[in-house]
């Protein structure tokens, strides 16, 4: 019985995700970057904020905290697709 406890505490360790977390107000929205775990609502509690996002400003409108993003990815924290792409068209550009 001990053994399955653990068991259960160590896979949700690996379901860890990052993602956007919308807020903001109606026609308006603006999402922050979140580390969370994959199966908890998006409105729920997040384990860390990364940065925000705000897709209203044009080219320079990701800020993001890229010694913690390091640090996540280091740990193995999967990556959401969509912020994944935002990732991708502004931190390299």
């Amino acid at each position: 019985m001990l053994r399955l406890t653990l068991k259960n505490r160590n896979s949700k360790l690996n379901k860890r995700v990052i993602r956007f977390r919308k807020k903001g107000i109606i026609r308006y929205p603006l999402y922050d970057i979140i580390v969370t775990y994959k199966n908890s609502r998006n409105k729920g509690a997040a384990i860390e904020r990364l940065g925000f996002f705000n897709p209203h400003c044009g080219v320079k409108s990701l800020k993001i905290n890229m010694h913690r993003l390091s640090y996540w990815l280091l740990k193995g924290v999967f990556v959401n697709y969509s912020v994944k792409r935002y990732l991708v068209k502004f931190l390299i550009d």
